[in-house]
């Protein structure tokens, strides 16, 4: 055997050999990478399982800020998606070791087509799980929300839309929320559900009516003028916590007073009409708005009297 013939048949070796190693390492590829993008997928589902309420608030509110609709992005969509990548994977990795068996990883073909099915399930599943990770981080972390109606005005206006912070958020005298008002009001539509007021009251801040006349007062938090109300509105904040007639009284663990920057007669649906509510009921804070591009920033307040 001449020293061509040698190099000929070592580089056919080598290349027997790099076919069967390629080979071994796609469908380790095709087996082992989906179990591991189904375990970071089920750390998702179970987390949104047990917080499924809030998931399912948090996904209908940047749906509505995204295509003004509750169920385009809604937790359908997202559980549906969550589902789809879950199930891609697994069936991906069961025909993998099955078929992993059978084959003959000699082949050039083999090593063809296990590449091909890779990058086919490497794209599609990059693009579901980006999709679902993207859109959890959105709404756990920084929620956009579409402001509609003029509560707010002018400080915020119908059509603004502002970024929400939802994690570990503790509420502050001042500060912009939205919160869930089914438990406040009887309106059914998607719009009135959540609300954006202004915090004017929180656990241990002291309330104070002061009355001008039989039937309207002044209202303070901790010496601070916030607002005239009349006293069909202040009774109707006493009784929201049970409360009978007093001139004076802290708020409550776990509520919070909410007025909205419209204080005109009828302007904003708020504490005055329905009380106090529950912390809990917070989906999260005003970071800043980032529509109209023109506006984009986190405006002081302007109160509409």
């Amino acid at each position: 055997m001449n020293k061509r013939q040698k190099q000929k048949l070592k580089s056919e070796m080598s290349h027997e050999i790099y076919i069967e190693e390629n080979n071994e390492l796609i469908f380790k590829k095709l087996i082992y990478n989906p179990l591991l993008r189904i375990l970071g997928m089920l750390v998702l589902l179970i987390f949104s399982v047990v917080n499924h309420n809030r998931i399912t608030k948090l996904a209908a509110i940047t749906s509505n800020a995204i295509f003004s609709s509750e169920v385009v992005l809604g937790h359908i969509t997202y559980y549906t998606i969550l589902g789809m990548t879950i199930g891609l994977c697994l069936i991906t990795s069961l025909l993998a070791l099955i078929f992993k068996s059978n084959m003959d990883m000699m082949d050039i073909k083999v090593l063809r087509k296990a590449y091909q099915i890779y990058s086919v399930y490497d794209f599609v599943v990059f693009v579901l799980s980006t999709f679902v990770c993207l859109f959890f981080i959105i709404m756990i972390l920084v929620t956009p929300c579409n402001i509609s109606g003029s509560s707010m005005e002018n400080t915020y206006q119908d059509g603004d839309r502002v970024l929400l912070w939802n994690i570990g958020y503790s509420p502050h005298d001042g500060d912009v929320i939205v919160f869930d008002s089914a438990k406040y009001t009887d309106r059914s539509s998607a719009e009135a559900r959540f609300y954006i007021k202004r915090v004017v009251g929180k656990e241990n801040d002291i309330i104070t009516y002061v009355p001008q006349t039989l039937t309207t007062g002044s209202l303070f938090v901790n010496n601070t003028y916030i607002e005239t109300i009349n006293r069909s509105q202040y009774n109707t904040i006493l009784s929201s916590i049970d409360l009978d007639y007093t001139l004076k009284f802290p708020v409550p663990r776990d509520k919070i007073l909410v007025f909205g920057d419209n204080r005109t007669p009828g302007g904003s649906h708020d504490s005055r009409a329905f009380g106090f509510i529950d912390e809990s009921e917070i989906i999260g804070k005003v970071l800043f708005r980032f529509y109209p591009f023109a506006k984009i920033g986190n405006p002081d307040p302007i109160y509409r009297y």
